[in-house]
């Protein structure tokens, strides 16, 4: 029988006989003793806290005390900073060690975690979520309310097919003016540009990546309304966007069919500075249509395996243009022409690096010809034009006007022991490097630059240099320029190789 029952029946005994007003009579001395118990469990109560806060209060006195007699005694200031160094900055889809970090330090000591609390910077590491999971929301909000009023980034791993109440979501919308970056790892669903775009301000977004992601840029609405500081932008092109393309500094294009809207993009983007354009699946691009960008210093482009590579930079002029990276695949010819002349729209470039390129050593020559202020160059696995006669060129002898004048910081990655001479190879590296003495004398020549960098990487069944060309090595180095040498085996057995590396470096 439930206590409600009980209750009723020794009721239904006590007032067998009586009158309504007697049973009335009985309600009021009921209330009476409610009043009075509660009466009693108010004054409890009072007590009670009146306890805690005694308790609470002798706590602190404890940690102040403890404080106090401490060996080493730390101001606020420094504390804050070793707490800094002591949370995690690395960041790994699916585990934010940050938050485990800075929980820990705010559960050392009442003192701590009053620093730490009121020290919103601790707080800002990323925030990750999978919004299939409507996962922990109170504790999500705590965390965002000790960021206050910093900005954070904002990462988003997997999403729910379809827009369905979700807490987490709601909890990060209600925060969208703090939002510094969003990062989307996985393809994001229509709803939730939709949800962007309606009720939220962005006035702290600084970088937004798209991830793979499609977006229907078919309304005229921005995705992230005002946007005032965003800089950086990666994405797939497949639509027109309406985003605010010349506030923009770093610009990422990945692979998309829709080559038009890549060049509106690019055009449109005016003040960049930075930007990598993936160029696979793009239809052939007509030269007569330039994109000029005045600004932009540092240019990636990945040409896959199609043959208008070469054609989208006779498109293009950047005449700020400082650093230039350039992956070719199978099917890229090189154009002479092409390169060329959009050397010449780009007269300061001073960092080339060209991956698995197609073209012989003379091409490449006659492209550094028009290089004169080159001092980094890379060539990662371009087989055909690393041998001796660029070797040659590239050789320092004195009265003679030399190639790539102030080239310091030469890499050769995928060198072919069969193409290479090692006394020509060793030759090459002794003619642009002198003693720090012959430096100070004003014997060294002053027509070049030295060496600050120079690595090699061979790849070769058997051992890749002889003992002499070791020898040289020895000198070089007795001579001021360090080395680092790596030895390591790769492949199955019977079909091993040996990738041998070395780079010698003017300063350690």
């Amino acid at each position: 029988m439930s206590v409600r029952a009980a209750i009723l029946l020794e009721q239904r005994t006590r007032t067998k006989g009586k009158s309504r007003t007697e049973i009335q009579q009985l309600i009021g001395e009921s209330n009476s003793e409610i009043l009075s118990v509660e009466s009693q469990i108010a004054d409890l109560e009072s007590r009670l806290a009146s306890l805690v806060e005694r308790r609470d209060r002798e706590i602190l006195v404890v940690d102040a005390l403890r404080h106090l007699i401490s060996p080493i005694q730390l101001p606020v200031e420094l504390l804050v900073r070793i707490f800094g160094f002591a949370i995690s900055k690395e960041q790994h889809l699916g585990r934010y060690a940050h938050f485990q970090d800075a929980y820990r330090v705010s559960h050392v000591s009442s003192h701590w975690r009053a620093i730490s609390f009121g020290t919103p910077r601790l707080w800002t590491g990323p925030v990750g979520v999978d919004l299939r999971v409507d996962g922990d929301a109170d504790g999500l909000k705590a965390w965002l309310s000790r960021s206050a009023p910093m900005s954070v980034p904002i990462l988003l791993t997997e999403f729910p097919e379809e827009d369905v109440a979700h807490r987490v979501l709601e909890e990060l919308l209600s925060i969208s003016s703090r939002w510094s970056s969003l990062c989307l790892y996985r393809s994001a669903p229509a709803w939730f540009f939709m949800r962007l775009a309606v009720g939220h301000t962005f006035e702290s977004l600084e970088e937004v990546d798209l991830g793979p992601s499609h977006v229907d840029g078919t309304s005229a609405l921005p995705i992230f309304g005002a946007t005032p500081l965003l800089r950086k932008l990666s994405f797939t092109p497949t639509s027109r966007l309406n985003m605010p393309w010349t506030q923009l500094r770093d610009l990422t294009l990945r692979t998309s069919t829709a080559t038009d809207i890549s060049l509106e993009i690019l055009a449109q983007c005016v003040n960049l500075v930075t930007a990598s354009v993936d160029t696979f699946m793009w239809t052939l691009v007509a030269p007569s249509r330039m994109v000029t960008l005045p600004h932009l210093r540092i240019f990636e482009i990945d040409g896959g395996y199609e043959t208008h590579f070469m054609s989208f930079l006779d498109s293009l002029s950047a005449p700020a243009l400082t650093s230039l990276v350039l992956y070719f695949g199978s099917r890229c010819p090189w154009s002479a022409s092409a390169f060329t002349a959009f050397q010449l729209r780009s007269p300061h470039l001073t960092s080339l690096k060209l991956c698995h390129a197609f073209l012989t050593p003379d091409a490449l020559i006659a492209a550094l010809l028009y290089a004169p202020l080159l001092n980094y160059l890379t060539l990662d696995f371009c087989m055909d034009c690393i041998d001796d006669a660029l070797l040659r060129a590239l050789h320092y002898e004195r009265g003679l006007k030399p190639l790539v004048p102030r080239l310091r910081d030469l890499r050769l990655r995928g060198i072919s022991p069969t193409r290479v001479s090692e006394n020509i190879l060793a030759g090459l590296i002794a003619s642009r490097w002198w003693t720090d003495a012959e430096e100070e004398s004003g014997t060294a020549p002053a027509d070049i630059a030295r060496w600050e960098r120079v690595e090699l990487r061979v790849e070769t069944p058997s051992a890749p240099f002889s003992e002499s060309f070791e020898d040289i090595i020895e000198n070089l180095k007795r001579s001021g320029l360090h080395t680092k040498q790596e030895l390591r085996t790769e492949g199955e057995p019977g079909s091993r190789s040996h990738i041998y590396g070395i780079v010698f470096l003017a300063r350690i």
